[in-house]
């Protein structure tokens, strides 16, 4: 006579309540990630508010091109722009030389180190009086403001001396 085991197939199931608090756990961690990158772009605008009052010295003005000039720039709209003198009424700015299609574009750029090339830059300044660069700011031409520290800016240097 031969003998069968009947082998029952068990599927492993997590408890409904260890399964609720996996997602809750999920969901906190999403939620905060939002918050904390939220509250570093309320920063990061602050930062560039309080920048463009005194402007300095190799400042870096990231740009909305689009909200710049009449001419469309097609999918890409954004530009970087670099003080390079600040007088009694102008700021003196050079632009760079590449449009990106997105704002993250622009800040790869920098940190694979674009801006110490010598030829990223223009060699043609345009004078920019401090009332218009306040209005830039304000109708968000002007979208971020950076100050390098120590000529770095992202982990690069922002000049090529």
């Amino acid at each position: 006579m031969l003998y069968t085991l009947e082998t029952k197939q068990l599927k492993p199931e997590l408890s409904k309540p260890l399964n609720t608090l996996v997602l809750l756990t999920c969901l906190l961690v999403i939620v905060y990630s939002v918050y904390q990158r939220y509250a570093s772009h309320i920063t990061e605008q602050a930062e560039a508010s309080v920048l463009i009052l005194p402007p300095q010295v190799n400042d870096i003005y990231f740009l909305d091109f689009r909200l710049l000039s009449n001419k469309s720039a097609g999918k890409n709209k954004y530009k970087l722009a670099k003080v390079v003198r600040v007088t009694d009424d102008n700021v003196v700015i050079v632009y760079g030389r590449f449009f990106y299609q997105w704002q993250s574009a622009v800040v790869n750029s920098i940190q694979y180190g674009d801006l110490s090339n010598n030829d990223y830059f223009t060699l043609i300044p345009e004078y920019i009086p401090f009332t218009k660069i306040k209005e830039m700011k304000s109708n968000g031409a002007i979208y971020l403001v950076k100050r390098p520290r120590q000529n770095k800016l992202y982990g690069n240097y922002v000049s090529p001396e």
